[in-house]
């Protein structure tokens, strides 16, 4: 099954229009649920919602939770990713419309809560545990209260399909609930600030891998294009994992130059280590901390705009320079260029 196919098949159904108030049935959801399952566990529905997903990570613009790639126009529908680092979660936390939910790599565990007992108590009062692994798929119909985690060493992904409604207020709601997360608000660099562009690029470099991960494991023809342009937007890890699938030259130049030319610098050496500091919108961040040996390299790059890993000073063999250039990359700070 297609992404199309899917979008399809909601457009012929019962769902309100995306401007009425009205909520669906409890059938016309789990209709839309039985699709879900049918087309998540479909490499090319995958690689559909991958090409648009990539598509979204394009555009320079911060991302806060689930940040859709498709909504259906009609209705308002949702198609979001969400990326679990292992031992990420959200917290407990509340919705009040329906969602469908798909594990499409690794897995989650999932706790759900009594919403009235919670209500009632002022606390939260868990209801039952669930194990989802790739391919489960489940769905909310009534407000409730949830709190997934990726429980593994490994990145997780889920597909999320949603109600325009879902995150309004509610009228229904008692006494405040100890430990229920409201909507994300954390605080990102202000617009303009250099150090917007390396949390943005941290960011989606990492949820760039975990595509490509999911498009390594397919044998369907879309998954070689978009691999390429996971390459592309990824670091250092997507690249080795192109090279292995397709082979290349893992050898070639490894230029990196400063995500920001505005972002700021220094190093600090203290008690054997030394530290990467940036100044960040807040307080100096200590970025990257390794041992004082790589002193020489870690000022070095401090005061660069570009350099060549090769160009690293200091007493390191050759794999370490380039280990240090990996990290610098993957912590947004720098990335690669061919010129």
């Amino acid at each position: 099954m297609r992404l199309t196919e899917v979008v399809e098949r909601l457009s012929a159904t019962d769902f309100p229009a995306k401007d009425e108030r009205a909520h669906p049935d409890r059938d016309t959801v789990a209709r839309a649920r039985a699709d879900i399952e049918t087309a998540v566990i479909d490499d090319r529905f995958l690689a559909d919602c991958i090409a648009r997903e990539l598509e979204s990570l394009i555009r320079p613009q911060p991302r806060r939770g689930l940040v859709p790639f498709l909504t259906v126009p009609r209705f308002g529908i949702r198609f979001a990713f969400g990326y679990w680092p292992p031992g990420g979660t959200p917290g407990p936390h509340e919705h009040n419309a329906w969602t469908i939910t798909a594990v499409c790599r690794n897995e989650l565990e999932v706790q759900t809560f009594d919403r009235s007992e919670s209500y009632r108590r002022g606390r939260l009062v868990p209801k039952n545990m669930f194990a989802a692994s790739a391919g489960r798929v489940g769905y909310i119909y009534e407000p409730s209260i949830h709190a997934p985690v990726n429980a593994t060493s490994d990145w997780s992904l889920s597909l999320h399909v949603t109600s325009p409604r879902d995150g309004e207020p509610m009228e229904d709601c008692g006494l405040p609930v100890t430990g229920l997360k409201r909507p994300d608000r954390r605080r990102m660099p202000p617009a303009g600030h250099p150090y917007l562009s390396v949390a943005m690029d941290r960011a989606r470099k990492a949820r760039v891998h975990v595509l490509a991960r999911v498009l390594a494991a397919m044998s369907v023809p879309e998954a070689d294009p978009l691999l390429d342009k996971c390459v592309d937007l990824g670091s250092h890890s997507t690249r080795k994992l192109h090279t292995r699938r397709r082979g290349g030259d893992s050898d070639a130049p490894y230029v990196l130059r400063r995500t920001h030319p505005g972002v700021e610098l220094s190093h600090r050496v203290h008690a054997g280590t030394v530290a990467l500091v940036a100044e960040t919108a807040g307080e100096p961040v200590e970025e990257l901390t390794i041992d004082a040996v790589a002193t020489e390299a870690i000022a070095f790059a401090a005061r660069r705009q570009a350099f060549d890993a090769r160009e690293l000073p200091g007493p390191l063999t050759d794999e370490e320079r380039i280990t240090i250039a990996e990290a610098l990359e993957d912590l947004g700070l720098f990335t690669m260029t061919t010129s």
